[in-house]
């Protein structure tokens, strides 16, 4: 985990669709933890100790969703009470448990946690906090770009796409196609799609950097910083 999203990850539990991680932030440095799908039962199990936390108490722990993209709804048409029906025109909702919105410039960012991982989630013997990943990457670019930025971040199985336009979100998308040409591919439709304008590419890895993909980004890219 790159340093500069220690702040995000200081306690967290990260859900994702191939399983879950759990990060804690220990004298200056990341311990991580990862489970795969077939692990998942275990949640309720590994979090307490990895947190130190084999008792109930209300000490907040982050649990970062970023088990799909969000659905993005502007501001000016938003109705929380049809969070749902918003929800249910791009996503199977039949095993909703809760659902959330996080304030993403304009835009209201909607995400959602099914039955089984909530009855999990309020198993744990901690107080739960939850945030869209998407918001995490929207705060980083708003902090840490002056101009057009597009943030990649890779993972085992898919790579995550945010594209912001006058600090705004232009785009919030995700492909399962991992390989280093088809990564490319993206990062060029995000330019060529939404017009930005000489956009600094930046790239962070949750599994193992990709040196390949990094050389071949630098090649299309005049901007590309690795986080």
């Amino acid at each position: 985990m790159n340093s500069i999203f220690n702040d995000y990850f200081t306690k967290s539990i990260r859900l994702t669709p191939n399983g879950f991680s759990l990060f804690s932030l220990e004298d200056g440095r990341v311990r991580r933890e990862d489970y795969g799908n077939e692990d998942n039962v275990l949640l309720s199990q590994k979090a307490p100790a990895f947190f130190h936390s084999p008792e109930a108490s209300e000490t907040p722990v982050d649990v970062v969703v970023a088990t799909h993209v969000p659905m993005l709804i502007p501001e000016v048409i938003y109705d929380e009470s049809k969070m749902k029906d918003y929800l249910a025109m791009q996503f199977d909702v039949s095993q909703l448990g809760r659902a959330y919105s996080d304030q993403l410039g304009l835009y209201r960012s909607l995400y959602f946690l099914t039955q089984n991982e909530c009855d999990t989630l309020d198993s744990l013997p901690f107080k739960p906090v939850f945030k869209g990943e998407a918001t995490i990457l929207y705060d980083f670019l708003l902090h840490n770009s002056t101009g057009d930025a597009v943030l990649l971040s890779v993972n085992e199985g898919f790579v995550d796409y945010f594209a912001m336009h006058a600090n705004a979100p232009a785009l919030v998308n995700r492909s399962t196609r991992t390989e280093n040409v088809d990564v490319l591919y993206y990062s060029l439709n995000c330019v060529q799609q939404f017009g930005l304008a000489e956009p600094t590419f930046f790239v962070h890895y949750f599994n193992t950097p990709n040196r390949k993909l990094n050389d071949l980004l630098s090649h299309y890219h005049n901007k590309v910083e690795v986080l």
